[in-house]
């Protein structure tokens, strides 16, 4: 037999959904059943509780008598032995308990003749010794008998004999009785389990057959609908970002319902403007009704629930959105959570019928979370790697993207120029207009950037007031010339409440003509941006042109070995290598590389 394939059981089990939920009067009957069936199971159980707990108390009311008539006995001995009326305490109270005890054993014999005939019996005989012991104990108040007349104690000792007897019977006939009752009722809710299990086999076998007609007649269509379906949730769950899912969802409601135009919109970053994912075709009048459009600008969105809107399609409350799409326009918003993050917009020529509601309604549903959680996603990328204050790339973003163009630069053979530049006596600033101020100066420098650069280019602010530009296809010559017009923009750049111009320091670097790697590039445009600073502040510095290859541990430890060596003569000494130069003055050696401002050296 030829194993279903998961899209055949998927049918069965919705066969069997629609053939039990869809039908409501099989349904209906079954619930009935039940709820009759569960009635009858809970009343035999607390007819058989009822009867445990009557049976319990029957028997508990016998044997309280047994102690009641004993206590009695225990007082009338303890009298005679001693005089003493204190020892008739208990002899009082057990005649207290008895005369109560005997109402409820009365009650738990009714409704059986032996065991009424038993409680009869047991009364009688129990009448018989208290009889016996009021006269005894009379007799014993007025002296008369003596302490050791043991023969009178034992006078009524064949009555309280026949009381025992008696009481015995009547409780094992109680007891008889009950075991009888919880049979009984044991049996009913057995009786009742098996029944419901014989309804519930039948509507099993009822809805197992209304299974196989709804499998048979599921169509082709339906099969198809559904294959396609688990096709997108597959593809979904493997996007890489929040565009390409988008686009994902356009191409398959667009191949889904022919005709349509499906657009994606979302949330903007600042979540306070309502934009389209991807390229509008040119043309839609969505572009003019997505300008200035908020989030509650689509209903769909403000109302949390599909809408319908159009030139043909007039509603009481027009989408400020897509109330002027022509023939109708139905939009689905993306609810996750709760939370609206955008919505599915789209265009066809007439309204959508049921089965392609049903496909949009589905696609939107198996879409949003994925969306959701790639926005998510990017957003905390993009906070992680990204200046608050200007806006710009943080050092973290620039040492990745350095990385990246140095190693396509080497790959492609293809120059790379990275310009390091700091603001001109920032901390000055600082104290002497305030931090707000400061700011601003910041601020205005990350707005120059973006309008200055090319959009191939990249500028980050890597720290306090530095910045670096990366600028791939440009050699040395071409990166002094992108920091001339930086520095010139920098200097005509207006900041409130600053009262001398801003200026700035730039060292320039490039691939392949001052370093072989990111690392080494950033040195020297860092180094050439300090050499500006030594000459004079406000200009261009480029590197100089000696190649610096990744520094070799051996060759650091020479170094330090002629340190050591030099460091015990306390002069001014000087050794000049290729390219480095080796500063000794007094005890305090440092180290120049081409010119570049002196690094200590270690021990």
């Amino acid at each position: 037999m030829t194993k279903p394939t998961d899209l055949q059981q998927l049918t069965l089990v919705d066969g069997l959904k629609g053939s039990i939920f869809r039908s409501r009067r099989p349904f209906g009957y079954l619930l009935l059943a039940i709820v009759v069936l569960a009635a009858a199971m809970t009343f035999g159980f607390e007819v058989q509780r009822t009867a445990a707990i009557r049976a319990a108390e029957q028997t508990q009311s016998t044997e309280a008598a047994l102690v009641a008539m004993l206590d009695q006995e225990t007082g009338m001995r303890g009298f005679l032995y001693t005089g003493q009326k204190e020892f008739l305490e208990p002899y009082i109270t057990g005649q207290a308990d008895y005369k109560a005890d005997r109402v409820l054993v009365t009650a738990a014999a009714a409704g059986d003749r032996t065991s009424v005939k038993l409680a009869a019996a047991e009364d009688a005989a129990a009448r018989t010794w208290q009889a016996y012991a009021a006269k005894t104990i009379a007799i014993r108040s007025t002296g008369a008998i003596a302490k050791n007349d043991f023969a009178l104690v034992l006078t009524g000792k064949q009555d309280m004999d026949h009381f025992r007897a008696f009481n015995a019977a009547l409780l094992t006939r109680l007891e008889q009785r009950r075991d009888a009752t919880l049979r009984e009722t044991s049996i009913v809710s057995v009786a009742g389990v098996v029944l419901l299990a014989g309804v519930l086999a039948l509507f099993g076998l009822l809805a197992l057959q209304l299974q196989g007609r709804r499998a048979l007649a599921f169509s082709e269509d339906e099969l198809s609908y559904r294959s396609r379906q688990r096709g997108f949730s597959d593809l979904v769950q493997a996007v890489d970002s929040e565009d390409e899912a988008s686009e994902l969802v356009k191409r398959h409601l667009e191949r889904s319902l022919p005709g349509a135009t499906v657009t994606v919109l979302r949330r903007n970053t600042s979540d306070n403007r309502l934009e389209a994912s991807g390229q509008l075709a040119e043309g839609s009048v969505l572009i003019e009704g997505l300008i200035s459009a908020e989030p509650r600008s689509c209903l769909a969105i403000r109302l949390g629930r599909a809408h319908r809107d159009g030139l043909d399609h007039e509603q009481l409350v027009a989408c400020k959105v897509c109330s002027q799409v022509p023939g109708t326009a139905t939009c689905q918003p993306l609810l996750v959570a709760g939370r609206v993050i955008g919505s599915v917009l789209l265009e066809s020529p007439s309204a959508l019928d049921e089965t392609q509601t049903r496909a949009m309604a589905d696609t939107v549903a198996q879409a949003a979370p994925v969306l959701a959680n790639l926005r998510s996603l990017a957003i905390a990328e993009s906070r992680a790697s990204t200046d608050v204050l200007t806006g710009l790339p943080n050092r973290r973003a620039m040492i990745d993207a350095i990385k990246r163009m140095a190693a396509l630069s080497a790959r492609n053979g293809h120059s790379l120029a990275a310009i390091a530049f700091d603001l001109d006596q920032f901390k000055k600033v600082n104290d002497d207009h305030g931090h707000e101020t400061g700011d601003a100066a910041l601020a205005a420098v990350g707005e120059i950037l973006r309008e200055t650069i090319r959009e191939s280019d990249f500028a980050a602010r890597i720290g306090g007031e530095e910045f670096v530009v990366l600028a791939p296809g440009t050699d040395a010559e071409g990166g002094r010339v992108l920091a001339e017009k930086l520095r010139g923009a920098i200097f005509q750049a207006g900041v409130p409440n600053l009262s001398r111009p801003l200026t700035a320091s730039f060292g320039v670097a490039a691939m392949p003509d001052h370093a072989t790697t990111s690392e080494v590039l950033l040195r020297r445009a860092d180094r050439a941006s300090y050499l500006a600073k030594e000459r004079g502040r406000n200009r261009v510095e480029v590197a100089s042109s000696v190649v610096e290859e990744a520094p070799n541990e051996d060759w650091r430890e020479e170094v330090r070995e002629v340190t050591r060596a030099l460091k015990a003569k306390g002069t001014q000494s000087n050794i000049v290598g290729d390219g480095v130069e080796l500063v000794i003055v007094g005890r305090a050696p440092t180290l120049k590389l081409a010119g570049a401002t002196p690094d200590p050296i270690v021990d």
